[in-house]
């Protein structure tokens, strides 16, 4: 502490000042005595350059006398890190170390122990840094958080692969999505680049949705299960009317933990939106809406989506409604919000008894409000 609080006092990167290097077999006996434990350091040497290629920073070199006698063996007995990798690396042979570019002043400590043993080093490639919106290092506060955890939050593993293997690389025709398989087939070192990468987790969650979207039905529902089970939701996959609700809204899925909130509706209690509704039940001419089209409804035989919307828009223009006055109310009415999925496939899916039953409890609540 006292040689690094005088090196920056001095206006010096601190180092090890090499204090111990020469000491007489004396002095070792002698602080031996004393209880003091030793450490092995590596000699460097202080004059001429450590130069390496390095495959995505091409030539770097650091001055020798830049450098510092560092510690191999701890006082411990234990290895430190730019010694114990040098020697794993070399009996693992090796051939690539591909690492963050955080790293890449180590390279000339391990550079130097591989010399001094007469080992071929493996050959290195520094990664940029990921860092946040702001420009700084990735941390907690950019709301970093582990692999699994995005997992949790209804990210896709190869929506995670995918974007992180863009993160300071890319492909010549800059591609975006790729196929299973294909990273590994593109993926060249020639395409990394120096400056560092931001992390953008809008881009993320677009990635996702795009990944969402390449799902078959049986593949989303297996996908959405742990987070349909959050919502109390337990579906049958081989019922094809559960695959066909889990993907009806596949395409403004971005997230996974979307599906239980967007799917709820359908096995759930009608339950009201409590903001939207005065403005939907205070809305002209809504009984004789709601009513009309419960007795439409009710006639229809064949209750499928083309159906419903013929009968729907027939209602309304032969009552002098424009479609919206018709269409809003209506989906209130049946799943309670505002907005959903597709109306009429919603209508379909939920089936003419619920629908129903659904139109005359918002018919009852709103003849309490009159």
């Amino acid at each position: 502490d006292a040689m690094r609080t005088k090196a920056l006092s001095e206006k010096r990167s601190p180092k090890y000042d090499g204090r111990c290097r020469h000491l007489t077999a004396a002095q070792i006996e002698e602080f031996k005595k004393q209880g003091r434990k030793p450490v092995i350091r590596f000699i460097m040497q202080e004059e001429g350059q450590t130069v390496f290629e390095d495959l995505i920073h091409k030539y770097v070199k650091f001055e020798n006398k830049l450098l510092y006698d560092f510690i191999m063996i701890k006082a411990s007995g234990y290895p430190t890190y730019n010694f114990a990798c040098v020697i794993d690396d070399h009996l693992m042979e090796i051939s690539h170390v591909i690492r963050g570019d955080d790293h890449i002043s180590n390279t000339p400590l391990q550079l130097n122990v591989y010399k001094a043993l007469g080992w071929e080093p493996p050959q290195y490639a520094h990664l940029s840094m990921i860092l946040g919106q702001d420009g700084a290092r990735l941390s907690k506060r950019h709301g970093a958080t582990s692999i699994t955890e995005y997992e949790t939050q209804g990210f896709l593993p190869e929506t995670m692969k995918n974007y992180l293997a863009l993160l300071g690389w890319g492909t010549s025709d800059s591609q975006d999505i790729f196929k299973k398989g294909e990273i590994e087939e593109k993926f060249d070192l020639n395409g990394c680049q120096k400056s560092p990468a931001a992390f953008d987790p809008i881009k993320l969650k677009w990635m996702n949705g795009e990944y969402i979207r390449q799902l078959s039905k049986e593949e989303l529902f297996d996908a959405a299960q742990p987070f349909l089970k959050d919502f109390g939701l337990t579906l049958d996959k081989n019922n094809p009317l559960h695959l066909d609700i889990v993907a009806l809204q596949q395409e403004k899925y971005k997230l996974l933990t979307e599906v239980g909130s967007l799917v709820e509706v359908f096995f759930q209690d009608l339950k009201y939106d409590e903001t939207a509704i005065d403005k939907t039940l205070k809305a002209p001419d809504i009984a004789t809406i709601l009513n009309g089209i419960k007795k439409t409804y009710s006639e229809i035989t064949q209750f499928n989506d083309v159906v419903l919307e013929a009968k729907t828009r027939e209602f309304a223009k032969a009552n002098g409604f424009k479609n919206g006055q018709v269409f809003h109310p209506v989906r209130f009415s049946v799943s309670g919000r505002t907005q959903g999925p597709t109306l009429f496939k919603m209508i379909e899916y939920l089936g003419k008894e619920e629908i129903l039953k659904r139109l005359d409890k918002t018919l009852s609540l709103l003849y309490k409000q009159l």
